[in-house]
């Protein structure tokens, strides 16, 4: 069993009067991780399914290809914490989820995402790109032509309006004139 408690080299023994357990696993070579969760049965009521949580490895494809390329002993995986219900299980996965923010996390200096996390709690995915709207986008850029356009009139008359009786302002406004 791969599976270790967080912050030691202890191996985890499981609660099984308990429902699962929030877990992350870390690439060792890059330091990309993944936060999950999972239950002990998959019939809860008679425990009588294994869910395979001992031998089990990630739901996420693309953790799942590096421990394949890179091999099991390349990665960590550690329990954060056990849980005794689902929705407290599902509760604490999407919790330290945000918590790390897995959605938008970055290595420092790069945009390269620090976790293989792509949604948080199953609902809220990573975009696959940013929206701008276009018409926003439009108005931003004229409201900004307007504002460096030294020659209109509506611009030139709020301009001295905030200028006035502002001393730092004043100085400001002879240097823009130069």
């Amino acid at each position: 069993m791969h599976w270790k408690i967080r912050g030691s080299r202890r191996k985890f023994i499981p609660n099984l009067d308990k429902f699962g357990f929030v877990y992350i696993i870390t690439n060792k070579k890059s330091g990309k991780a993944y936060i999950g969760c999972k239950q002990y049965f998959l019939n809860v009521k008679t425990k009588h399914v294994d869910s395979n949580w001992e031998t089990y490895m990630s739901s996420s494809s693309h953790l799942l290809k590096d421990i394949h390329e890179l091999g099991k002993k390349k990665f960590k995986f550690e329990v954060i914490a056990e849980y005794k219900n689902k929705r407290s299980l599902r509760y604490y996965e999407c919790y330290y989820q945000m918590k790390y923010n897995v959605l938008s996390s970055t290595f420092k200096g790069t945009d390269e995402a620090a976790f293989y996390n792509s949604y948080v709690g199953g609902k809220w995915f990573r975009p696959v790109e940013s929206y701008q709207d276009p018409e926003y986008r439009k108005k931003l850029s004229e409201a900004a032509k307007k504002r460096t356009d030294k020659q209109d009139p509506e611009y030139r008359k709020k301009l001295s309006e905030s200028l006035k009786g502002n001393t730092n302002a004043k100085k400001r406004k002879k240097n823009e004139r130069r």
